[in-house]
């Protein structure tokens, strides 16, 4: 009896479900997230927005050879850094484009970045293998396949939204993660984009404020009166022997002035 009622409920369910699939009431997606952390940000914002650029000039020009950071920066309406060979870097590599960015020495997004390398394709490029913790973290732009054909990373993009209109959104493939630049795109290089490889997916797409830095725990630490101690004898008798084990020193009279 009991596997009866089960077995209808089952059913029931089932059927209901596909009422509403058929009545057209969508099934709530999993929510796009939007890292609040300024440090990954940094680092995954940058990357996405130069592999996106990559496409754009593969595409665009059919060029055969992989593009430099200058020429990405020609998508952008402003100079990337003072000096962006420093901080960013392409390669032809494993029958790829790749972009690099480094990674801050001290930053924070270091654990994160090497936690979730292989969920958000990143790698070491020197070693081929997933990001542990190198200078530079490396993701693929555009991969070719044997035939000569090349296939787009798939990030999707999605314009801010409010006060962050000027931003574009990117994804990581696969995930329901979105990173924000500032490297913001020429017009034309921003239509493109958006052509290209523009989601459907709502946000909505803003910049979430930072989270508060953890403040720092300052404490006294205790104040001791040392102990007395003495290296001379006892006595106020400055002239008196001084021993230190089988080792007797006399010291050379001093003559005490009047007080």
């Amino acid at each position: 009896m009991l596997c009866h009622m089960r077995y209808i409920m089952k059913n029931t369910l089932i059927a209901a479900l596909g009422a509403l699939l058929l009545c057209g009431v969508a099934v709530p997606a999993e929510a796009v997230v939007i890292e609040a952390d300024p440090d990954i940000q940094l680092v995954m914002g940058d990357l996405s927005a130069l592999a996106v650029a990559m496409r754009l000039h593969r595409e665009g020009t059919r060029g055969t050879a992989c593009p430099s950071v200058e020429q990405l920066a020609a998508y952008l309406e402003a100079p990337l850094y003072a000096s962006p060979n420093e901080e960013f870097r392409t390669a032809d590599a494993d029958g790829a484009w790749w972009v690099g960015r480094r990674v801050p020495e001290y930053s924070r997004a270091r654990a994160f970045l090497r936690a979730n390398a292989e969920l958000l394709g990143l790698y070491d490029r020197e070693s081929t293998s997933f990001w542990m913790g190198g200078a530079f973290v490396w993701m693929r732009g555009i991969t070719f396949e044997h035939e000569g054909s090349a296939t787009a990373a798939d990030i999707r993009v999605a314009p801010g939204d409010g006060k962050d209109v000027q931003y574009l959104f990117f994804s990581s493939p696969g995930t329901n993660r979105y990173w924000w630049s500032r490297l913001i795109y020429t017009p034309a290089a921003r239509k493109a984009a958006l052509e290209k490889s523009g989601t459907k997916e709502s946000g909505p797409f803003v910049v979430p404020p930072a989270p508060p830095s953890a403040k720092e725990k300052l404490s006294a630490s205790p104040v001791f009166v040392p102990p007395e101690f003495s290296v001379g004898p006892e006595s106020d008798d400055l002239s008196a022997p001084l021993e230190m084990g089988d080792v007797i020193f006399n010291p050379i009279p001093r003559p005490r002035g009047n007080n």
